[in-house]
């Protein structure tokens, strides 16, 4: 008996060995990290390219300068991220993934950060059914987004695609800085505002921005909209914003010398944002 339990200890190890060996040496990585770019850019409707990728251990797949582009949009360039399996999911039939995207250096606790949890309805079909998460201090400046200086942004999300299509987002952003933008003959200046809040309800496939306001030492906004999504692309979904923006003097002062003569202390102005997300057009 003692004679035995060794042997099948002895295999049992080997087997395991093997096992490591397989996962570490022999298992196709780059495939398998050049096929979840393709499919995220199929779902998405973005080019997504990385400069570096390596594993993330256990089961989970890490991208160094992340590019996205799509067509009539500029590039949207992200710091870090990071794609995790969760096993026990795979148990309960609905695999379900974490991704965690990062802006900044240094440490990885002072970096800002986006986390998601996203639930899939299956390996047959690995198509979304819910997507839950939150940010904190993530600067969508780094982004390389039109217009977008700088913007903290934190928030949490929770949307499912089912029937109902139920969703709920929250956002705050701070710092925000908004680079100047030519409209016509005329160029609005830079813009800044200490923070932004926003909420979004979701249902039946519409999404209505229910509140919309900010305030900083250029001035106070608020507005309201909807939101068309999409997921196959998601750079398709649909747009429609109005802000009403009432600028302090100084702004007022900075935006008269751009030529912007409309742009008068106490004087609120409409801003309308329509169309595709990945081209949107501005108006006055």
């Amino acid at each position: 008996m003692r004679t035995r339990f060794k042997t099948g200890l002895i295999w049992a190890l080997y087997a395991g060995l093997m096992v490591v060996v397989f996962v570490l040496l022999t298992f196709p990585y780059e495939q398998l990290q050049a096929r979840v770019l393709a499919e995220l850019s199929r779902t998405s409707g973005w080019t997504i390219a990385a400069e570096q990728w390596a594993l993330a251990w256990p089961l989970g797949l890490e991208w160094r300068d992340v590019n996205l582009t799509a067509p009539g949009s500029s590039r949207v360039r992200v710091d870090r991220v990071k794609l995790s399996l969760l096993p026990i999911s795979v148990l309960q039939g609905r695999p379900s993934v974490t991704a965690r995207v990062e802006s900044g250096e240094g440490p990885e606790g002072g970096r800002g950060y986006v986390t998601g949890r996203g639930t899939l309805r299956g390996w047959s079909r690995p198509v979304l059914v819910r997507l839950t998460g939150t940010a904190e201090r993530f600067d969508v400046g780094r982004l390389g987004l039109p217009g977008m200086k700088r913007g903290l942004l934190k928030g949490e999300f929770d949307q499912r695609w089912n029937e109902s299509g139920e969703g709920q987002w929250q956002m705050e952003f701070t710092d925000v800085q908004l680079e100047s933008v030519p409209v016509g003959p005329s160029i609005v200046p830079l813009v800044r505002f200490s923070s932004l809040k926003g909420r979004v309800q979701c249902r039946e496939g519409l999404c209505r921005i229910e509140s919309f306001s900010g305030a900083g030492p250029d001035g106070t906004l608020s507005g309201s909209g909807t939101l068309g999504p999409r997921r196959n692309p998601a750079v398709q979904s649909e747009l429609a914003l109005s802000v009403t923006v009432t600028v302090s003097p100084e702004f007022a002062q900075r935006a008269s010398a751009n030529g912007m003569a409309l742009a008068s202390p106490g004087l609120s102005l409409t801003v309308n944002l329509r169309g595709p997300v990945s081209n949107l057009q501005l108006a006055l």
